[in-house]
């Protein structure tokens, strides 16, 4: 903004009153970009987002109130001046291009899509609304971008993709005389379809093999894994497979039913019958999201921003499991385990 030197000589009326107006609006800027350290980005004003999700289940449910809370360390407060809509697609991928469109028809100053299946229809439906993305594996199979810079101009968010490699690394540990591992999962999912194929190349480097089932809804679970279950596997291995999660307790009774340990990528799926989740936590994923959400709040654009990985390692046992298949876990990786 353009402020008369000091030194100039004003020797009009209408000059007095330019000097006293670009200082004014000077002063007022330098409030305005104060007052955004501390997310209060514009005196007054109430900000809207709406989140869309795939299904409740308490993965999501950290991955956002990690969203929130990093929101309001920026200064945007549910209740103050935030503005929350959520929506989800009970689990039904055909459910998601509605919710996204209604929201971006809704003048919303952004879109938070959580899950691939979400991401991958914003990238092609939003047009009106920034994106800011979390609870994600990879950002590039949604087709948000090439890379984690070049990326398309209206989204930018966080990605968290699991540590594989460590993941058949404890199967080999856990389950003695392992040869190979099964899985189960949604082909129409990007993300499991990406997860699954690094899944192959870090199960070979173990030299495993890995047995896959594809399903197509929830209602094809229990027959899939009880598909699986009768192949020569020693143990099952779940991705973070948007409908897989969904009916986990079938594949949990499953698997023990059939003496399988069940090993997963989500630390919150545990409780329901797995052995040991060598995961992320959400709640990290969900705070640095927020953070990112603030810049784009604050007007920032997504554009300028580069797609991030935050992957907080998270182990979490289940020693009842462990008790009923008769294995012990390491005192390392026990030692090792927040939960």
């Amino acid at each position: 903004m353009y402020v008369p030197e000091v030194g100039r000589r004003v020797v009009t009326g209408v000059a007095l009153v330019a000097l006293a107006s670009g200082i004014l609006l000077f002063s007022d800027r330098r409030q305005r970009t104060s007052n955004a350290g501390s997310g209060a980005s514009e005196a007054g004003r109430i900000f809207r987002i709406g989140i869309v999700y795939f299904a409740p289940e308490e993965g999501a449910d950290l991955c956002i109130q990690g969203l929130i809370d990093g929101l309001a360390a920026e200064g945007f407060v549910q209740g103050r001046n935030l503005v929350i809509n959520r929506a989800h697609a009970q689990a039904e991928i055909s459910n998601i291009p509605a919710m996204l469109q209604n929201f971006d028809a809704q003048g919303l100053d952004l879109i938070v899509p959580l899950t691939t299946p979400c991401l991958g229809a914003a990238c092609t439906l939003v047009r009106k609304t920034p994106v800011v993305f979390t609870y994600v594996y990879d950002p590039m199979a949604a087709g948000a971008g090439k890379s984690w810079t070049d990326h398309l101009p209206h989204i930018t968010g966080v990605a968290s993709f699991p540590e594989l490699d460590e993941t058949f690394t404890v199967i080999r540990r856990l389950v003695p005389g392992v040869r190979a591992v099964g899985t189960l999962y949604n082909s129409s999912e990007a993300n499991s379809r990406k997860v699954v194929s690094v899944g192959r190349q870090a199960s070979a480097r173990m030299g495993l093999r890995l047995e896959e089932v594809a399903i197509t809804g929830t209602g094809e679970v229990f027959q899939g894994a009880q598909a699986l279950a009768m192949r020569d596997i020693q143990a099952i291995w779940i991705c973070g497979d948007n409908t897989a999660l969904q009916a986990f307790s079938a594949i949990a009774k499953v698997a023990l039913d059939h003496k399988l340990p069940l090993i997963i990528n989500d630390p919150e799926f545990v409780s329901k019958g797995a052995l040991i989740a060598i995961g992320i936590g959400w709640h990290k994923s969900g705070y640095e999201a927020g953070k990112v959400a603030s810049r784009v709040l604050r007007g920032e654009s997504p554009a300028r921003i580069p797609m991030a990985n935050v992957a907080e390692r998270k182990i979490v046992l289940n020693d009842e499991v462990a008790r009923r298949l008769g294995i012990s876990f390491p005192e390392d990786l026990r030692q090792s385990a927040s939960e």
